[in-house]
């Protein structure tokens, strides 16, 4: 759980002094507010070490400039890339909350049998789907909420499969 988290997609950019729109997952800026460094990941793969110079907010759109990328054009080149930053940085969490990171790699249990290990989350229209590589290689979608799943239990390292018809043959 000591991964950074990936926070937000930087879209495209805004005036002329090399400021980004940036779209936070979790819908809240705060903590983008406040944040002095964090890791892009670009759209080819590679990672780039950032530093934030500005923060602003204009109409419904939270910008952020980097040092460095302090023109239309050099900014341009972090469009489309994804903004990875420390846990230490990240928000508080509630009781019982998680980050959907710390999902991936837990395995999906019922009862004593592992069916897989979960990949993946996908968004769902009523919850996301958790993707479970099951032990025989193949893929299963299963939604991430009672009745379907339960809490996971970061401690054992696994999430409890309530209905397993759901993983097919196991």
């Amino acid at each position: 759980m000591d991964k950074p988290l990936a926070t937000a997609t930087i879209g495209r950019t805004h005036g002329l002094e090399g400021f980004l729109r940036i779209h936070p997952f979790s819908g809240e800026v705060d903590h983008l507010e406040k944040l002095q460094k964090g890791v892009v990941r670009l759209r080819d793969g590679r990672q780039v070490a950032v530093t934030v110079s500005a923060t602003r907010h204009h109409a419904d759109s939270f910008l952020m400039r980097f040092s460095g990328y302090d023109s239309k054009e050099k900014a341009a080149a972090l469009s489309g890339a994804v903004l990875l930053i420390d846990r230490s940085d990240a928000p508080v969490l509630e009781e019982g909350e998680y980050y959907i990171a710390d999902l991936y790699g837990l395995k999906l249990t019922a009862g004593d049998v592992t069916i897989g290990t979960i990949t993946a989350v996908a968004d769902g229209a009523q919850a996301d789907y958790l993707v479970i590589k099951k032990e025989d290689g193949k893929e299963v979608l299963i939604p991430n909420m009672a009745p379907f799943v339960s809490k996971p239990d970061f401690t054992k390292g696994c999430v409890e499969l309530l209905m397993p018809e759901l993983a097919g043959d196991t």
